[in-house]
C-alpha cells in the first residue's frame, strides 16, 4: 500500500552563494548513457513512528538539496549536443519521494524497492529519486537512485552522508562541500597538465578515438545477461591472495583486489569459451589471443595538492583504466595462471593511476578537438570491473538519527547489467566480500560451475 508520492524541492535557509544556472559535463561524465547508481540501506525497526521518520527524511533531504544544487537539477542538452546540468528554475523539477508500507516481513533486497528501475533515464528526469519502504516487521529500506552522469559513487556517497548528517541534526562541515560546481577536474592537476600543452595525445586504454561520433554502446554490452552473486569470506580472500601471490623474495606483490579481479575475469572468460559465446562488436577478436580488462578507479586521491578528495569534487572521476592480458592465462583454471594475470593488473594499476597518468588522461579529455562534436571518444573491453570495497556502505556516517546504522546495504538488487560485468562490495564488519558477476545468458551454467571460482567463493 503506497502511503504517498510527493516531490521534494531545495530549501533556502543557508544563504549560500548562488550556483551557476548550468554546468557543462566533463568527458568523464559522458562516457555512458544516463544510467543510475542505486543505493539501498536497511534499518531495524526504529522507536519513532513511520510518520515521524518520513517527515525527518523529507526535511533533511530538502536541506541537502539546497547544499548540493547539481543533485536538484536535471541533465539536459542543447542543439549543439552539449550536455549540462540545468540548475535554473526550469531545471529544478523536484525530487520524487515515494513511501510504501508492506504487509509482508522483510526477507531480502529486491528490485521493486528502488524508486525507479528503468535502465536509462529519460530526458528531463530528476537527478535523484527516493523511496522509503517499511515492512510489517518494522524494517525500513531507504532506497535512492542517482543519474550517473551527475556523479560517481564517491560523489553520491558524499551527498548521502550529508543528508544523513542533517537528519541527525549535526552542524554542517562546509569544507566538505564543493565550493565550485564546475566540471573542470584539470584545475586540481594544473601543474602536471602543463607538460601536455601542445602535445599530441593518443587515447589512453581502454578508450578509443573515433573518426565519426558514436551514438551508442558496443554491441556486446547490449546482449542479455545472467546475474550471479558470490560471497568471499575474509579467510577465503586471504587464501586467494596467498595462492596467487608471486614467490616470497621476488620483490613483487599483489593486493587482495588484484587476486579477486583476476579470478572473476578468468571465470567469465572460461564460461564464454565453454559455451562458444559470439564475439560481438566491442570485444577482442578470436585471432588476437588476448582479452581486455577495464576497471573504474577513483582518482581524487591522486591530485598533487591533496585538494580534490574529502568531498570537494562532485562529478565522475572514476578513471577507467585498462590492460591487455593473455587469453591462455585467463582460460587456464590454475592459481599459477591467475597469478600472472593478478600481477599484470597490479603493474598496470600502479602505472595508469599515477598522478602523471591521471593528469594525462584529463588533458586528453580536455582537448577541444575531441569535445565537439560529442561522441568521438568511447571505450571497449571484454570484462568490466567495478570495485566498491573501499566504501563503507553501511557505516555510521549513513545513520539518520532515528535508529542504529544500517544493518545491510546493497547496490540496489537491480538486474539490468551488461555481460562480463563485476561489482564488488565489502562488509567492513566481517571483511567478507560480495561479488555480483554477470555473463551472457547462455554461459550462466558454465560460470556457476567454474572450478576455480568455486574453490574460493560460494553462491549467495
Amino acid at each position: 500500500m503506497t502511503l504517498e508520492t510527493s516531490t521534494i524541492f531545495p530549501t533556502a535557509k543557508h544563504n549560500r552563494p548562488a550556483p551557476p544556472t548550468k554546468v557543462h559535463l566533463h568527458g568523464l561524465d559522458c562516457l555512458s548513457a544516463p544510467i543510475q547508481i542505486h543505493n539501498h540501506r536497511f534499518f531495524r525497526r526504529p522507536s519513532a513512528s513511520i510518520v515521524d521518520v518520513v517527515a525527518q527524511l523529507k526535511a533533511s533531504l530538502a536541506e541537502a538539496l539546497e547544499l548540493y544544487p547539481p543533485v536538484a537539477g536535471t541533465v539536459q542538452n542543447n542543439d549543439k549536443g552539449d550536455i549540462y546540468i540545468a540548475m535554473d528554475k526550469e531545471g529544478v523539477v523536484g525530487t520524487p519521494f515515494l513511501v510504501d508500507l508492506k504487509d509482508t516481513p522483510f526477507v531480502k533486497d529486491s528490485e521493486d524497492l528502488s524508486p525507479r528501475t528503468e535502465s536509462v533515464l529519460p530526458p528531463m528526469a530528476s537527478t535523484l529519486a527516493v523511496k522509503i519502504t517499511q515492512f510489517s516487521c518494522g524494517t525500513i529500506c531507504v532506497a535512492s537512485s542517482l543519474n550517473h552522469q551527475v556523479a560517481d559513487l564517491r560523489g553520491f556517497l558524499d551527498f548521502l552522508e550529508l543528508w544523513a548528517q542533517l537528519s541527525r541534526g549535526e552542524p554542517v562541515d562546509f569544507t566538505r562541500i564543493p565550493d565550485d560546481w564546475e566540471r573542470t577536474p584539470g584545475r586540481f592537476f594544473s601543474e602536471l597538465i602543463r607538460q601536455f600543452e601542445g602535445v599530441s595525445l593518443s587515447a589512453p586504454p581502454p578508450f578509443v578515438l573515433f573518426d565519426t561520433p558514436q551514438l551508442g554502446p558496443s554491441a556486446y554490452l547490449l546482449a542479455p545477461s545472467a546475474v550471479t552473486n558470490w560471497k568471499f569470506t575474509k579467510s577465503s580472500l586471504e587464501q586467494l591472495k596467498q595462492d596467487l601471490s608471486p614467490p616470497s623474495g621476488s620483490g613483487r606483490w599483489i593486493s587482495s583486489g588484484d587476486a579477486l579481479s583476476s579470478l572473476v575475469s578468468g571465470a567469465v572468460t572460461r564460461a564464454r569459451e565453454d559455451r562458444k559465446i559470439a564475439r560481438l562488436e566491442g570485444r577482442s577478436s578470436e585471432e588476437s589471443a588476448v582479452e581486455s580488462i577495464a576497471m573504474a578507479a577513483d582518482g581524487r586521491d591522486r591530485a598533487p595538492r591533496g585538494d580534490m578528495a574529502g568531498g570537494r569534487y562532485l562529478g565522475n572521476f572514476n578513471n577507467l583504466w585498462g590492460l591487455i592480458v593473455s587469453r591462455a592465462d585467463l582460460l587456464s583454471p590454475t592459481a599459477e595462471s591467475a597469478g600472472r594475470v593478478a600481477l599484470a593488473i597490479r603493474t598496470n594499476l600502479e602505472i595508469q593511476l599515477s598522478s602523471d597518468s591521471v593528469a594525462k588522461r584529463v588533458a586528453f579529455f580536455d582537448k577541444p578537438e575531441i569535445k565537439n562534436p560529442p561522441g568521438l571518444v568511447g571505450w571497449a573491453s571484454d570484462v568490466v570491473l567495478t570495485n566498491w570495497c573501499r566504501f563503507d556502505l553501511k557505516g555510521p556516517k549513513l545513520r539518520f538519527g532515528w535508529g542504529e546504522k544500517p544493518f545491510m546495504a546493497t547496490s540496489g538488487g537491480v538486474t539490468v547489467y551488461p555481460p562480463a560485468y563485476s561489482l564488488m562490495t565489502q562488509d567492513k564488519e566481517t571483511e567478507d566480500v560480495y561479488v555480483l558477476l554477470t555473463v551472457e545468458r547462455e554461459g550462466e551454467d558454465a560460470l556457476v560451475g567454474d572450478v576455480l571460482l568455486n574453490q574460493y567463493a560460494t553462491p549467495c
